[in-house]
């Protein structure tokens, strides 16, 4: 018996058609052969690879596939919340075609109906022994923030119905959707896959210190307290300094002595005050953002598979209820 749920499998993609179409000639078949009710929802981000010809075949192969093109390149995050709000299944997951095996899927919603509203992929594999230093920094720095998700998460989740609602039910979630996440109320469960990693992406240093400031700065307003405190600190700094050449113009009237220390304790106050800066300027930044009324992403075009889920198949049910346990009370098999 196929499970009864409603699964909808979200994949991000920019420019890989080709990796993209031997994924779906798997994924298809494979959901097919688990569940009576599935989409898989391609959320494209202005590929130029000639992805509109490219994947007509599979339109035309495998049934209930959506591609949705945006208008533009947009965040890893942006491109998640696009693929929350246009899902509909009982349960939404998302996974990395690059690194994820396509059986991921069923183990993700098999934790999710044992009661976890909220799965995150969690790997323990790293680039490198400065990067996994790195990555630890990175965790306590989110941490610091309230940023609360396990750390070592990869971006693959799976979300019950109830979760998404609760992540996308405020007007403006975009820029704090990883803390909605975390803090979505619902039991959250980290699920280490490792054995179900393949190819694994080696990602940048570069790219993942990125990836930390933009979560610090658009998740949180706590590094503009911590650079209130940095221009207070500063500040007695000075007066403390004041204090001294003071002190020093009374005990000996020569001014060169002082001179280098002038200088050095300058360029330290100017440090700050350009840090500081650099994260007010930011912040002016999310803020006008937030104000505009523009989206932060808009939908090219959808295309729909051209096949028929099953055309024997009834849209009428016997009963909403079904026999399936699903212990995270979402969708029709309560």
């Amino acid at each position: 018996m196929k499970n009864e749920t409603f699964i909808s499998v979200v994949l991000v993609v920019k420019n890989q058609t080709e990796q993209l179409t031997k994924y779906l000639n798997k994924l298809s078949p494979y959901l097919k052969n688990q569940y009576s009710d599935y989409e898989i929802v391609i959320i494209d981000q202005k590929s130029t690879d000639d992805i509109e010809n490219n994947l007509k075949e599979s339109l035309a192969t495998h049934q209930s596939i959506r591609h949705i093109r945006l208008s533009q390149a947009v965040t890893s995050d942006i491109a998640l919340a696009a693929g929350l709000e246009n899902a509909i299944g009982d349960f939404v997951v998302n996974i990395n075609i690059q690194t994820d095996r396509h059986e991921l899927v069923s183990l993700l919603v098999e934790k999710g109906l044992a009661g976890n509203d909220v799965v995150v992929g969690v790997s323990q594999k790293v680039n490198s022994f400065l990067y996994r230093h790195l990555r630890t920094l990175s965790t306590w720095l989110l941490m610091s923030i309230g940023y609360s998700l396990p750390s070592n998460s990869t971006g693959t989740f799976c979300f019950s119905r109830r979760a998404v609602n609760a992540i996308t039910e405020s007007g403006r979630f975009y820029c704090k959707l990883h803390l909605k996440i975390a803090n979505v109320g619902y039991s959250l469960y980290p699920f280490v896959y490792d054995e179900f990693i393949h190819n694994t992406h080696k990602k940048s240093i570069s790219s993942g210190i990125k990836e930390t400031l933009h979560h610090m700065i658009f998740n949180s307003t706590m590094p503009l307290r911590w650079m209130s405190a940095l221009g207070v600190f500063g500040s007695l700094m000075a007066m403390l300094f004041s204090l001294y050449s003071l002190l020093v113009h009374y005990v000996n009237d020569e001014v060169a002595p002082g001179w280098t220390t002038i200088i050095l304790f300058m360029s330290f106050l100017f440090t700050i005050l350009f840090v500081m800066l650099s994260f007010f300027g930011e912040y002016l930044a999310r803020l006008l953002n937030d104000r505009s009324d523009h989206k932060e992403y808009n939908v090219v075009y959808e295309r729909n598979s051209s096949v028929m889920l099953n055309e024997n198949r009834s849209n009428v049910l016997f009963t909403s209820m079904a026999d399936d346990t699903n212990n995270s009370q979402t969708g029709r098999n309560k």
